[in-house]
């Protein structure tokens, strides 16, 4: 079975909507962030429903960037599906540990790497397919 590799964050987008529709039933799972001597209190549920719209919306781009005949490399938009996937699923892990520690630096290094693993492969594979597009 051959899915085009837009199709795969839609599907991706599915998971995560599904994942929190599960985890709805379970309205008392929150997330305390301490910003600034202010203190927000985030619902598992709403960072669900946030993820799977940015994955959503990354589908999106690679369906709109098919559609504008940009010829990107398969296997990078995969890799990019997979560091994603393991890369938000690492967030939400982190997030629900962050308020049982009172040294949070780890917490922070973790977010950064995520941020960075999850957007270093799409920018490499733009600039590749822009920097290899051939001229008619």
């Amino acid at each position: 079975m051959n899915i085009k590799t837009p199709y795969l964050f839609f599907i991706g987008f599915i998971c995560y909507f599904l994942i929190s529709v599960i985890f709805s039933a379970d309205l008392n799972s929150t997330i305390d962030i301490n910003v600034h001597d202010t203190y927000f209190v985030i619902s598992n549920v709403h960072l669900l429903i946030t993820i799977s719209i940015f994955v959503l919306f990354q589908g999106l781009l690679y369906l709109i960037i098919e559609k504008l005949n940009l010829k990107l490399y398969s296997l990078l938009i995969k890799l990019h599906f997979l560091f994603v996937v393991i890369f938000l699923s690492i967030l939400l892990f982190l997030l629900n540990f962050e308020s049982n520690y009172a040294n949070l630096m780890w917490f922070n290094i973790g977010i950064v790497i995520a941020f960075l693993g999850s957007i270093l492969i799409p920018t490499i594979n733009l600039l590749f397919s822009v920097l290899n597009r051939k001229k008619i």
